[in-house]
């Protein structure tokens, strides 16, 4: 009976270190799960604010950008509304020295679509040339002072 009581000391004696070296080996397991966890979870969240302070400068680049083309497009409609008006007089000019939109757009490297929308655009035109319309109410003031200073 010693023999067998012997055998199972020495059987529980190496199932014991057994199960010790195999809670160390656990313990380490657990031990670098953790550490590989908490790596990640650091790593997510510099990810999470990386992305968060890009998407903030997108945002803000974004606004600056449209700032930038809001006064690029009200810059050229100032431009716009200054030159088309003296673009049309001269182009009421050319059409009342009886050229067609045809060849007032040949004359002036516009297309005749532009012309005729320019046209359109433009205060209504005498049938005088414009030079003519510009000095004839003078002309008229002068003849009335004349015709009063005569009857007078």
């Amino acid at each position: 009976m010693g023999k067998t009581t012997n055998d199972a000391v020495t059987a529980r004696e190496t199932a014991r270190k057994r199960l010790l070296a195999l809670n160390a080996d656990r313990a380490a397991r657990d031990a670098r799960i953790e550490a590989a966890a908490a790596k990640v979870m650091t790593t997510a969240a510099k990810l999470t604010a990386a992305t968060a302070a890009a998407d903030s400068a997108r945002a803000e680049a974004r606004t600056g950008y449209e700032a930038a083309l809001s006064k690029i497009d009200a810059t050229r409609a100032a431009a716009v509304g200054k030159a088309e008006p003296a673009v049309a007089a001269g182009l009421v000019e050319l059409t009342a020295e009886k050229l067609s939109p045809a060849d007032v757009a040949a004359l002036t490297d516009l297309p005749v679509a532009e012309v005729k929308r320019l046209l359109k655009s433009a205060p209504a035109a005498s049938s005088a040339p414009a030079t003519t319309a510009a000095v004839l109410p003078v002309a008229v003031d002068s003849v009335r002072a004349d015709a009063a200073a005569l009857a007078g």
